[in-house]
């Protein structure tokens, strides 16, 4: 994805100002008018003009007073997620691994300094004891500091210093939890170990009660496609199923996609 860039200069304040409106409504669930006037410090009647737009073009929808996100945004998320070089392979790929590692399987993307969920596959066995790891299951279209989790990491491991840096500038090191790494130094020592291993941990930094393992997937002209992750509870994910099993089954399904990759690059060339 693209470098962080500082490009507000040109950027239109009608437009930044309905961005603001559908990520208020967005953070609140729903919102009336007033609502989003009073968050924004807008006139109502200019919030209201936003509004009339928005759902006439069906980003918007209206229930009484309060207005909710449209599936045209599901629309144009699905049509992102297909433009992503080798959607299909990448999508069979996380299958499989969710198949031989019985855990869950998500594929991020770097998206100006934060990694997405665009691919996730759960086995229909899975089960999580209560330990609060069960409270948490990545959702396709959800944002994370890449600090603290295993893909973000791991895809952190593989830029240069002074692109994690403007990374960690813009989006800092906000802790999520007891283990969350919140200082440069430990991360910078833990994406050099990272980046010799080829495979990055998240231990408990996201959530409580839940590990990841991740690696980056690299296409065939060169750079980072996105990450694969195979996530489950702590008391499953330890020892040498988190240090050596996980790693290596991720490995070779990583080999594997990345040929297919290239197979695929040189056929459409």
């Amino acid at each position: 994805m693209g470098m962080m860039k500082d490009t507000t200069k040109h950027t239109v304040k009608t437009t930044e100002t309905s961005i603001d409106i559908l990520e208020t409504i967005e953070r609140r669930e729903d919102a009336t008018v007033t609502e989003i006037a009073n968050e924004l410090s807008l006139a109502p009647s200019t919030v209201y003009k936003h509004l009339v737009t928005l759902e006439s073009r069906g980003y918007l929808n209206k229930n009484g007073e309060r207005y909710s996100l449209g599936f045209r945004f599901l629309n144009l998320g699905e049509h992102a997620r297909n433009r992503l070089t080798g959607h299909r392979l990448i999508e069979e790929a996380i299958q499989k691994l969710t198949t031989e590692t019985e855990e869950e399987v998500d594929f991020t993307v770097e998206d100006h300094g934060r990694v997405i969920t665009v691919l996730e596959s759960y086995h229909k066995w899975v089960k999580y004891a209560d330990d609060g790891a069960e409270r948490y299951r990545a959702r396709i279209g959800t944002y994370y500091h890449m600090h603290s989790t295993a893909t973000g990491k791991a895809i952190l491991a593989a830029y240069p210093r002074e692109r994690v840096d403007a990374i960690l500038d813009t989006w800092g090191l906000p802790a999520r939890t007891n283990q969350t790494i919140t200082e440069r130094t430990e991360l910078f020592a833990q994406l050099k170990r990272i980046d010799e291993r080829g495979y990055a941990i998240d231990d408990q930094e996201y959530t409580d009660g839940l590990r990841s393992v991740g690696m980056t997937v690299n296409g065939p002209a060169g750079g980072i496609v996105g990450a694969i992750s195979v996530s489950g509870p702590s008391y499953r994910l330890q020892g040498d199923v988190l240090q050596t099993v996980i790693p290596t089954v991720l490995e070779e399904v990583v080999d594997d996609l990345e040929r297919e990759l290239t197979e695929l690059y040189t056929h459409d060339c």
